[in-house]
């Protein structure tokens, strides 16, 4: 089981609303978030704490589920007789009925005020929706096709048909070319080529093919290491936005709690159990500031040697240059 802080729900839950915003995000047939919209909420909850085990789109998906159920059993708690939001004077024979009448409300019992309301109640709304915002494998499946049918309906408008036909057609008289010339006997210039290939000096053909195969090396790793500092500078920069989204949450968590300070102080100074709660959540936005500070101090010298190694690599491509294939060629010829 996949334990989410209360800080890494808090903003596991800012995200969700975020999304769920945009009319681009929500599908046509009552599935809350499309996949890329998904997969946007999981890469900047993980971007806002970074994990040696990241979290997948499923737990996150998981733990949104169990928030709403949490969410409908305090909605159903809320409307008993006697309820009240900060959980103080409801009676031990309040909580057995609660227990006897629905077992799943009974887990409320002593977390009251439930921190995670104001936002559900955001995301879902004063009034529980008929039909479950959490998305489902069939959802997914539903949504799958969807997206298949799109991409295959891009495809046929980007391949014109003339175009096909004309391919074909160009194909379809090559080969009838070559056949007639078969039959008369005269065989195509090329053909003749490929049967009568030139001698070639072994020593050449090797230091060729070693060429060949050093520049296809030096490509491939060009390549590879380019992709490397596009991607890291892409991970860096969700990492730069997830630190300052979490310090925004430190300071609005830090100002919600001076209020509640301030309101005890003037209630006579005794402390109320959602000051507690409040202190508790600014703790674990605190612990996670400081892991995620260490991370992108971490990522950002990694990111520094990476972009070092390519730029070495370039200004050492730059003062030598690789011989070309004719240099190599007339090298041969003069040995």
């Amino acid at each position: 089981m996949v334990l989410f802080l209360v800080a890494e729900t808090l903003r596991l839950l800012d995200l969700y609303k975020a999304l769920r915003d945009d009319p681009r995000n929500v599908t046509n047939k009552g599935i809350l978030l499309k996949q890329h919209a998904r997969e946007e909420l999981t890469s900047a909850l993980n971007a806002s704490f970074p994990r040696e085990q990241p979290w997948t789109e499923s737990q996150v998906a998981v733990k949104f589920k169990n928030l709403r159920s949490e969410y409908v059993e305090l909605k159903w708690l809320s409307s008993q007789p006697g309820f009240h939001d900060d959980g103080v004077g409801m009676s031990e024979e309040w909580w057995k009925n609660v227990k006897r009448l629905r077992p799943k409300a009974n887990a409320f019992r002593g977390k009251l005020p439930w921190i995670f309301e104001p936002k559900m109640k955001a995301i879902v709304g004063p009034q529980l929706p008929p039909q479950p915002l959490a998305w489902t494998a069939a959802d997914d499946d539903v949504e799958r096709g969807e997206e298949a049918d799109h991409q295959q309906q891009q495809l046929q408008e980007a391949t014109p048909p003339s175009a096909a036909v004309a391919a074909d057609v160009a194909e379809s008289t090559a080969m009838s070319t070559a056949a007639i010339e078969s039959d008369k006997g005269e065989a195509p210039a090329r053909a003749l080529s490929l049967k009568r290939p030139r001698e070639a000096d072994p020593s050449r053909a090797s230091d060729e093919r070693a060429m060949t195969w050093g520049h296809v090396a030096d490509s491939d790793y060009d390549r590879s290491l380019a992709r490397s500092v596009e991607q890291s500078s892409v991970a860096a920069a969700g990492m730069a936005r997830g630190f300052q989204d979490l310090t925004a949450m430190f300071q609005e968590e830090a100002a919600r709690c001076r209020a509640l300070e301030q309101q005890v102080t003037r209630d006579g100074g005794r402390d109320a159990p959602f000051l507690a709660d409040q202190r508790h959540v600014l703790l674990a936005i605190a612990n996670s500031l400081e892991h995620s500070t260490r991370a992108t101090a971490d990522m950002a010298k990694g990111y520094r040697d990476l972009v070092g190694a390519f730029v070495r690599g370039k200004a050492d491509a730059d003062h030598h240059p690789k011989p070309s294939e004719s240099d190599a060629s007339v090298q041969s010829v003069t040995a």
